[in-house]
């Protein structure tokens, strides 16, 4: 995993490139209606045949200049109704019934119209259809059952992924306080390491000291399974033979 930190500067083009591009993409619209739509241009054409003249599909031109002015639409009407431009060229795309549906979707997602409007959004679709029966069944608004489910979607992914962040936290935690146990371990028997340099013990002390040494290392071979996840194992009873029951 990377522990590079991006800098503010890089951060700041992206910023910038993503609002040019979004300028230029409400640029591109408004210029495709202007020249297909705008009925105050005496000069318009088809789209048709504005789409064979820059040579691109005629669905494309259509997406472009239907989005900026449903774009423009939106503009003077509620503040939460209010559409980016790439928001507005998606959902032209679709048909008026499907447009209602998409935007409530998006709303219970939490997440812009253009990412749900996207023709290869599974989860709509399935959105969709379960809202539809829904909706069928209850004598309900589909399209208030759509956002309904929507919502709830989203909230259990938030639940699922706080229980994991706090799951995390806590093996997190855990893992420092095991790790924190092992060092002040390993600085005792250090210490005791260089405490036995030249000394001299009677037969009776070695005994007893070699009796804790052979504990000792019994109790890494035990803390060792437990780390490797053994699970076949009775804690208690291991313990206990080491004198460390509760």
């Amino acid at each position: 995993m990377s522990t590079n930190q991006l800098p503010s500067s890089v951060v700041d083009k992206d910023h910038e490139l993503e609002g040019r591009a979004e300028r230029s993409s409400e640029a591109l619209a408004k210029h495709r209606w202007h020249w297909t739509l705008d009925p105050n241009n005496p000069g318009k054409v088809s789209q048709r045949e504005y789409a064979r003249a820059v040579g691109r599909s005629q669905t494309t031109v259509s997406h472009y200049a239907q989005g900026h002015q449903l774009y423009v639409e939106r503009l003077i009407g509620p503040a939460n109704q209010q559409l980016s431009i790439t928001d507005a060229i998606r959902l032209a795309s679709q048909s008026v019934e499907n447009r209602a549906m998409t935007e409530a979707i998006a709303a219970g997602l939490e997440q812009p119209v253009a990412n749900v409007a996207r023709g290869d959004n599974r989860q709509r679709r399935d959105i969709i259809v379960h809202a539809q029966d829904r909706a069928q069944r209850r004598g309900t608004d589909p399209v208030d059952e759509a956002r309904n489910i929507a919502e709830h979607q989203r909230k259990f992914r938030e639940s699922v992924s706080k229980q994991k962040a706090e799951k995390a936290k806590a093996t997190s935690l855990r893992f420092i306080a095991i790790e924190g146990k092992l060092s002040s371990a390993k600085r005792y028997l250090i210490d005791a390491l260089r405490e036995a340099e030249n000394v001299n013990l009677d037969g009776e002390e070695m005994e007893l000291l070699r009796g804790t040494i052979g504990n000792l290392r019994a109790l890494l071979n035990l803390l060792d399974a437990r780390m490797a996840g053994e699970i076949n194992v009775d804690w208690d009873a291991e313990l206990a033979k080491l004198g460390g029951g509760s």
